[in-house]
């Protein structure tokens, strides 16, 4: 049960997931449409079963779908303009590892 759980959120945001926001120990998926789903899943376990895709952590509270992302604005840590018009911060520490990722995805 457990295994089929964790595929479904992976699916659900393959699907059309373009960010993931912590909610203490749930996290709600952001996906196309301004539709939301909330997993009783913290953003550490999210983060991990996505890894290895085109989602990176970009702040403590937000993961986010590379392939959504419309432009990085430059400041301190700088923010994503995503797909649907939404805004997410970028962490300081997380700006240059976010930078390294995104490039290959805007070419």
């Amino acid at each position: 049960m457990k295994k089929y759980f964790l595929f479904s959120i992976v699916a659900i945001l393959f699907s059309g997931g373009s960010s993931c926001e912590a909610d203490s120990n749930y996290t709600t998926l952001h996906l196309k449409g301004n539709k939301k789903i909330v997993v009783c899943r913290n953003l550490k376990d999210i983060e991990e079963m996505l890894e290895d895709h085109s989602f990176t952590r970009v702040h403590r509270c937000h993961v986010v779908n590379l392939n959504e992302v419309e432009k990085f604005v430059k400041g301190e840590g700088g923010y994503l303009i995503m797909s649907d018009g939404t805004t997410i911060d970028v962490a300081r520490t997380k700006k240059e590892i976010l930078l390294k990722r995104l490039l290959p995805h805007k070419e």
